[in-house]
């Protein structure tokens, strides 16, 4: 068998695309309980700032499903314990911080989406 080493062609994911309802009341609710600003935004799909070199939009489907048998991304934060209360506070679902490396737990969004957060 004849292997060929090629070299490496991606640099990074541009970004993050996560499945929704309704746009207009997920934005608001991305906005209100994140603080995400909106970079762009047109009929169908929006584009949120978190950080540099992260590309993180919301795309509203016709017929739905929500991301609910695993979390297809993580937030990166620097107090699990602290933003889980936060969330909490601001009536999010989130699950018992889970043992082991990373601190992580879930949260669920406004359309039955899983994230995950995790500790660095």
């Amino acid at each position: 068998m004849n292997e060929q080493v090629l070299d490496k062609f991606v640099e990074r994911i541009d970004a993050v695309f996560l499945p929704v309802k309704n746009l207009q009341e997920s934005l608001a609710w991305y906005q209100d309980i994140f603080g995400f600003d909106l970079r762009w935004k047109n009929e169908r799909m929006c584009g949120l700032s978190i950080a540099p070199n992260c590309g993180f939009h919301l795309v509203e489907i016709s017929d739905f499903q929500p991301v609910d048998q695993y979390t297809p991304f993580n937030y990166v934060v620097k107090d699990a314990e602290d933003i889980r209360r936060r969330l909490k506070e601001k009536n999010v679902t989130v699950s018992e911080i889970r043992n082991g490396e990373p601190k992580r737990f879930d949260l669920t969004d406004i359309n039955g989406n899983m994230i995950s957060v995790i500790e660095i």
